[in-house]
């Protein structure tokens, strides 16, 4: 499947699938050098719901350290960015938070960006979206 490379560091730190910055190895895949995270080299398809329950039962994260940005309603292209512990709720396809007398149910798909403020480790980046094969 992958041949291991070895562990990144410098500017190719970021998972060319989900854009996580934790674990990222380069591997070759099919031939040629890809930097891929742990989870992507497992075949796994990590959900942004996974992510947020990661973050509140694991304890070797501190969910006072993350932030989560997503796309608001306000205005098209607006985003949003609250801390990990203002979410009141974390459901099947969304989760609910309360944050500065503003309370939403935000679902999963509007989710860009979780970041960890302290580290910089980013969980998941999907503000930029690979192109379909349509589109090549």
């Amino acid at each position: 499947m992958f041949q291991q490379i070895g562990l990144v560091t410098g500017l190719k730190n970021k998972c060319e699938r989900c854009g996580s910055t934790l674990g990222v190895q380069e591997v070759v895949e099919k031939g040629r050098s890809v930097f891929l995270c742990g989870s992507c080299r497992m075949g796994k398809r990590i959900t942004i719901r996974d992510l947020l329950n990661e973050v509140k039962w694991d304890k070797r994260h501190d969910p006072e350290s993350y932030s989560i940005i997503f796309i608001h309603r306000t205005d098209e292209g607006d985003t949003k960015e609250i801390p990990y512990s203002s979410i009141t709720e974390i459901g099947s396809g969304y989760f609910a938070y309360s944050y500065m007398g503003d309370e939403a149910t935000i679902p999963f798909h509007r989710v860009l960006l979780i970041i960890n403020r302290k580290t910089g480790d980013i969980l998941i980046d999907r503000r930029v979206r690979k192109k379909s094969k349509k589109e090549h």
